[in-house]
């Protein structure tokens, strides 16, 4: 399914990120705590943000509209962002499941749809194969392809690096996340170092998921595929859906980069809203 984004999509957000004030949370897990913001009541969405930045102001509007829609949305906070501590080295992604699965059972009922946008859908896959229980259903947005082209694999750690010069960042945010024609200034803020450290060397030491591609063996997923995104070249669009058509769907958003949520955030909400009621019956 192709569907189309929207001109002028991105909501405008006027505020600063430390002026915002959401309901939240502090979850103690195994090793860490996890400040998670809570919002409205219902069947249970986490949502994951991507390498090296926190779930806050890029998840505003999906998060508002997922409530409109009855859902309780938990925004956890990867650690060493907002409230969220350490440990931050010799963490691995089982480590950072432990830490979904313990906000899940602490604020979700024990059972939710994970979100992962990015990074966090790496996050999401590894999640739903150790806690298989709570977590029957994943959404994928921006997943980068099985086999990852290797003249972008190193971008995030060029636009994160925020001790580099701002025209550096900026070229490799236009290059890899946000589509032509979209501003991509709205993501030199937001980078933490320490945090995209940790999470790639989680990723580094778990190895290929190439096993765990579509997460657990009965897990439903929805794959969110931005059709400018380079991390996910067109002859990889369909490989989630071609392998496990019989629990995978894919769609792909037109004028969208690896980004996604702030360029298309309505068409992510057209693709995603449906698809969670579909799978009311397991939550």
């Amino acid at each position: 399914m192709i569907l189309a984004g929207y001109a002028n999509a991105l909501p405008n957000f006027t505020r600063p990120l430390a002026t915002y004030k959401w309901p939240s949370q502090l979850v103690r897990t195994d090793q860490a705590n996890i400040q998670v913001l809570v919002q409205a009541a219902g069947s249970t969405v986490v949502l994951l943000p991507s390498y090296g930045r926190d779930g806050g102001d890029d998840y505003n509007y999906f998060t508002n509209q997922l409530v409109s829609a009855g859902y309780l949305v938990l925004r956890p906070q990867p650690r060493g962002t907002f409230e969220s501590t350490d440990p931050m080295t010799n963490v691995n992604l089982a480590d950072l499941a432990a830490d979904i699965a313990a906000v899940i059972d602490n604020l979700g009922g024990g059972k939710a749809v994970v979100i992962g946008h990015a990074f966090g859908t790496f996050l999401a896959k590894v999640s739903s194969v150790l806690y298989p229980e709570k977590i029957p259903a994943i959404v994928i947005a921006a997943p980068g392809g099985i086999d990852l082209p290797t003249d972008v694999a190193q971008l995030p750690f060029v636009a994160g690096n925020t001790s580099l010069p701002l025209s550096e960042r900026l070229k490799a945010l236009q290059s890899a996340f946000f589509a032509p024609g979209h501003d991509a200034h709205v993501w030199l803020n937001g980078w933490y170092p320490d945090v995209l450290a940790m999470e790639h060397a989680a990723v580094e030491e778990y190895g290929s998921l190439k096993e765990y591609w579509t997460g657990g063996n009965n897990t439903q997923v929805l794959e969110l595929i931005p059709a400018e995104d380079p991390f996910q070249p067109s002859n990889q669009w369909n490989v989630t859906s071609t392998l496990y058509p019989e629990r995978a769907t894919s769609v792909v958003i037109t004028d969208a980069a690896h980004a996604l949520f702030p360029e298309q955030p309505r068409a992510v909400v057209e693709a995603v809203l449906p698809w969670l009621k579909q799978q009311s019956s397991k939550l």
